[in-house]
C-alpha cells in the first residue's frame, strides 16, 4: 500500500523485509524507528488508502468526556486509542493503528456500541489521553482533585496511577452520590465498596482481591499511617479539594479474618451551617428547643446514635445564639466545622487534652455557654453539672435511645440524682429519615394495619393530639397548624420509587425525628426518687411530649417521607 502510494519506496520495503527476516518485531515499527517514514506520511497514507478519516492531532474539548468513564487510563495508553465522539454510525475511536482490530473490539464491548476508526498518530493520542483524562479526573464537573499538602500528577505516574486513580473514583463517586462514609471491605474472593448515602449503605464496585494491599496502602499514605503495620487499628485524616471544595476524610482502618478493612467519613469543610429552622422541627418542637438554647444556664443533652445529626443540631442551636455578647467555648473530637466567633477546641487524649480537662480549663475563660462534644464519663458530666450550676448554659450528647434514657445514664456514672435534677433543663432525642423525592414520589392509599403500626387513628388520622397537661407543653401545642391531608376524602400518602434525579433511591437528602422532654417539676420529682427510664417517659408522654414515632407519623401524613423510614429508625414505645 505504501509502495503504490509513492510514500515508501521498492527498496526501502525490501530492506524491511531483510531487518524484520533477522528479528522480531512490525513492519510499522520498524519503518518509524529507523525513521525511513513519518509517521504522519505512514498513517495518512494508510487512512486514505482504507477510506478512514485521519487527524494530525486531537482537541481536548472536542473529546465527549463522558465516553471515557468506563475506558481505563492504562488501557487507552498501552492500546493508543480514544473515545471521541458519538455519530449516527456509532462512536468515533482514535486509534493509532488501525489493522489492530483486538483492541478497537474490546472498545466496543466496554462501550456497548460500534465504533467508527479514526486514524491519529501515536504521539498525538497519547497527548490527547493525558489531556482529556486530567480533565475528566478533575471532579465530578472536571475540576481537580489534588491533596491539600501534595499536588500530584496523577496522570504522568505509570506503576501506581491504576490505584491511584481507583481510590481517587472512590472519593469522585462519593461526592457525586452525596455519601457521608466509604466502606471498602474484603471478602472472601474479592474487594467490595459501599457507600452510605443519607444514612443506608448501598453497594458500588467490587475489584480482585488481589488488589487490596495496594488500595490499603494508597489510603494509608494519604491518611499518613504506618504502611507497614497491618496487625492493629489505625486513624488517620485526608485533606481533599474536590471541584474547589475542601474535603475533610476521617479515616479508620481495623484488621479482619479476611484483610484490613477500611471506613472512610467525608465532611464538606466549607458547607453552611444549618439553621435550626432547617433541620425538619415540627412547630412545637422547635419552640421548645428555641427556648432551651435561650436559657442563661443548665444543661441541654441531645441523645441519639451515632450519626443520627446530634452534633448538627448543637451547631445549629450555637450558631443561633452565637452574638457578641456572648463567649462560646467547645470541646469536641473532633472539630468537625469552624464557626466563626466560637473557641473550639479539639480534644487529644496523648496529651491529656480530654472532655474532662478542657472542660475544667474552660471555667477560667469566663464562658456564657460550653459545648462538650459527648459525656462519657463520671468526670466530665461532674464538671458539666457544675458549670451548670454556677451559672453557664452546657449544652452536650450523650448515647442512648431515647431523651428518658439519659437521666438514668447520668445517674448510672454515679451522678447523684439531686444534681441530675437540679441541672438538666432538657433532653432532646432524635433520628434522621430519608426526605422524600419530590420528582419521582407516587401516592398511595395505606392499609389500615400501617396506619395502626405507625400509631395513627386509621379512622381519624389528621386528628390533632389530646391537649397536653404541662403549661410548657401547652405553650408549644399553640404553635401546632393542623395537617393538610393530601388528597381530598381519603387517607393518601407517598412512597418512594426512585428516579435519575434520586440515583433511584426515591430520596434526595434527610430530615429530623424529634422528641424532646422538658424537666418539670414532676419529672424532677421522679428523678430524684430514682425512678426508671420508663416511668420517666410515661410521665412526659401524659405531660405532652410527642415521641419519635408519632413526630414522624406526623411527617409522613404530611408527605416528607414514608412509613418505612419511620419504623426503621423508631421503636414502638411502652404504654
Amino acid at each position: 500500500m505504501l509502495v503504490e502510494n509513492g510514500a515508501l519506496s521498492p527498496a526501502q520495503l525490501e530492506e524491511a523485509q531483510l531487518a524484520l527476516a533477522q528479528k522480531e518485531g512490525s513492519l510499522v515499527d520498524w519503518l518509524v524507528s529507523s525513521k525511513k517514514i513519518e509517521i504522519k506520511k505512514l498513517w495518512s497514507t494508510v487512512a486514505e488508502e482504507m477510506d478512514l478519516e485521519f487527524l494530525e492531532a486531537i482537541k481536548g474539548d472536542d473529546v465527549e468526556t463522558h465516553l471515557i468513564a468506563d475506558l481505563p487510563i492504562v488501557f487507552a495508553k498501552s492500546n493508543n486509542v480514544l473515545p471521541i465522539s458519538e455519530t449516527g454510525r456509532g462512536v468515533r475511536v482514535a486509534c493509532g493503528n488501525p489493522f489492530d482490530l483486538g483492541a478497537l473490539d474490546a472498545v466496543q464491548a466496554i462501550l456497548g456500541r460500534p465504533v467508527v476508526p479514526v486514524v491519529v498518530p501515536e504521539e498525538a493520542i497519547l497527548e490527547a489521553i493525558n489531556t482529556v483524562y486530567e480533565r475528566s479526573d478533575a471532579s465530578l464537573d472536571e475540576s481537580a482533585v489534588k491533596e491539600e499538602e501534595e499536588l500530584t500528577d496523577l496522570i504522568d505516574a505509570q506503576d501506581e496511577a491504576p490505584i491511584i486513580r481507583w481510590v481517587n473514583q472512590l472519593f469522585f463517586e462519593a461526592v457525586k452520590r452525596r455519601a457521608s462514609d466509604i466502606h471498602v471491605e474484603p471478602l472472601e474472593r474479592d474487594v467490595g465498596v459501599r457507600y452510605r448515602v443519607d444514612g443506608v449503605l448501598h453497594d458500588a464496585k467490587s475489584v480482585k482481591k488481589a488488589f487490596l494491599p495496594s488500595i490499603i496502602s494508597r489510603v494509608k499514605i494519604l491518611a499518613k499511617l504506618n504502611i507497614a503495620e497491618k496487625r492493629l487499628p489505625q486513624d488517620g485524616r485526608i485533606g481533599l479539594k474536590i471541584a474547589g471544595k475542601s474535603i475533610d476524610v476521617r479515616v479508620s482502618t481495623i484488621p479482619t479474618s479476611q484483610g484490613e478493612r477500611v471506613v472512610m467519613r467525608l465532611l464538606d469543610k466549607e458547607a453552611v451551617l444549618h439553621d435550626v429552622s432547617d433541620l425538619g422541627f415540627w412547630a412545637d418542637h422547635y419552640h421548645l428547643f428555641h427556648g432551651l438554647i435561650r436559657r442563661p444556664h443548665g444543661i441541654i443533652l441531645v441523645t441519639g446514635p451515632t450519626g443520627s445529626g446530634k452534633t448538627t443540631t448543637l451547631y445549629a442551636g450555637l450558631s443561633q445564639i452565637n452574638t457578641p455578647d456572648k463567649n462560646i467555648l467547645t470541646v469536641e473530637d473532633p472539630v468537625e466545622y469552624d464557626i466563626e466567633g466560637i473557641g473550639q477546641v479539639h480534644v487529644n487524649p496523648k496529651i491529656d487534652l480530654t472532655f474532662s480537662s478542657g472542660l475544667r480549663a474552660f471555667l477560667r475563660q469566663d464562658p456564657d455557654v460550653i459545648l462538650v462534644g459527648e459525656i462519657r464519663d463520671r468526670e466530665t458530666s461532674e464538671i458539666a453539672i457544675q458549670s451548670s450550676l454556677t451559672g453557664h448554659l452546657v449544652l452536650s450528647t450523650i448515647h442512648t435511645n431515647d431523651a428518658a434514657g439519659a437521666l438514668t445514664r447520668l445517674v448510672e456514672m454515679d451522678i447523684e440524682p439531686f444534681l441530675v435534677a437540679s441541672s438538666l433543663i432538657g433532653i432532646q432525642a432524635q433520628r434522621l429519615v430519608r426526605v422524600l423525592c419530590p420528582t419521582c414520589r407516587e401516592l398511595y392509599e395505606p392499609s389500615r394495619e400501617q396506619l395502626e403500626e405507625l400509631g395513627v387513628d386509621p379512622d381519624n388520622p389528621y386528628a390533632m393530639r389530646s391537649e397536653p397537661k404541662s403549661p410548657i407543653y401547652q405553650a408549644a401545642a399553640t404553635k401546632l397548624q393542623p395537617i393538610t391531608p393530601l388528597a381530598s376524602g381519603r387517607t393518601m400518602i407517598y412512597r418512594a420509587i426512585g428516579c435519575d434525579e434520586c440515583l433511584e433511591t426515591g430520596y434526595i437528602g434527610r430530615t429530623g425525628l424529634y422528641e424532646i422532654i422538658m424537666i418539670t417539676d414532676e419529672i424532677r420529682a421522679n428523678v430524684l426518687k430514682n425512678a426508671d427510664s420508663n416511668t420517666i417517659k410515661r410521665l412526659a408522654k401524659s405531660e405532652g411530649m410527642v415521641n419519635l414515632r408519632e413526630d414522624g407519623a406526623r411527617k409522613v401524613l404530611a408527605g416528607d417521607t414514608t412509613i418505612e423510614e419511620v419504623m426503621r429508625v423508631t421503636h414502638e414505645d411502652v404504654k
